[in-house]
């Protein structure tokens, strides 16, 4: 997972994976190794996003 600076690039972010994850679904099956792959990155990217809200609601 490549390091985000604000909440809109995570957002962003997830929204592009989570795309790809539907058209992945769409063609190899829900239990193909890419899928469970694009959901992976999906955690990573809602964790750091959550993290970086905390963050925000700390330091504002």
């Amino acid at each position: 997972m490549s390091s985000f600076g604000t909440v809109e690039s995570y957002k962003d972010q997830i929204e592009h994976t989570r795309e790809k994850m539907l058209q992945a679904a769409g063609k190899l099956g829900l239990n193909h190794p890419q899928v469970l792959f694009f959901s992976q990155e999906l955690d990573k990217l809602h964790t750091g996003l959550l993290a970086r809200m905390s963050k925000d609601r700390q330091v504002g």
